[in-house]
């Protein structure tokens, strides 16, 4: 009997490490820059942009996206300066960091096979303040994925926000963490921060992309770690 019970765990013990070690080969890490991979849904996300809206009006008073010449200003400090001092009630939309980055795509890329993928947040991931340049603290980790075929998923939720980075991280680690999408095709699948204004922006997010096993590979695990305590038995009996 002891000897059945120390074959039954050393089964369950090989199973275990198989699975996390296949697990941790296939994590893929993602990291997404509060300002650089923010951007507009419903807007061109392959490269950055800055838009002037009056308010009143609904008019864009400027417009520029990367190749179409210079920017009229050097940093954010300077764009607000100069808005402060013009007579209109104006609106910022931007994506992607055009000061520093202008050159660089708003979304971030990974190739992932077709197959069910666990999604969480990285043990050293931060969040990001979606108003810090105001001085404000609108903490979120919420992401969206886009598949190159046409389906979408998104980490969490926009309309989650809350007032300290911890309270961001702790609410994603204890209810997003964990959550599963299904890739129907092998695909690109591109990640973004969801928001209509990059350039106020601080922080950044990190998520741990890892592969789901299916059923049939848990199956195989199973089978052969059987298959070795049998093999394990049966030498011991000769």
């Amino acid at each position: 009997m002891r000897q059945r019970l120390i074959s039954i765990l050393f089964a369950i013990m090989l199973q275990v490490v198989i699975s996390f070690s296949y697990s941790h080969a296939s994590t893929t890490t993602v990291t997404l820059d509060g300002i650089a991979n923010a951007g507009w849904w419903a807007d061109n996300l392959e490269s950055t942009y800055l838009y002037v809206r009056d308010r009143d009006s609904g008019i864009y008073t400027y417009q520029w996206r990367y190749g179409s010449g210079a920017l009229q200003w050097n940093n954010l400090d300077e764009l607000v300066t100069d808005l402060k001092g013009q007579n209109f009630n104006w609106w910022l939309e931007s994506g992607g960091d055009p000061f520093n980055k202008p050159s660089s795509p708003i979304w971030t890329s990974v190739f992932l096979e077709k197959g069910l993928y666990e999604i969480s947040l990285a043990p050293d991931s931060e969040a990001y303040n979606l108003t810090d340049h105001w001085g404000n603290n609108d903490w979120n980790a919420y992401v969206q994925m886009y598949a190159s075929y046409g389906d979408s998923f998104k980490f969490g939720e926009g309309s989650y926000i809350t007032d300290t980075k911890d309270n961001a991280l702790n609410y994603y680690r204890s209810n997003v963490d964990g959550m599963t999408i299904s890739l129907k095709e092998d695909t690109n699948l591109y990640f973004y921060i969801n928001d209509y204004n990059s350039v106020d922006n601080a922080g950044s997010v990190k998520l741990n992309v890892n592969v789901v096993p299916e059923p049939g590979q848990v199956l195989l695990f199973i089978t052969g770690a059987t298959l070795l305590v049998v093999w394990h038995q049966r030498k011991k009996c000769y």
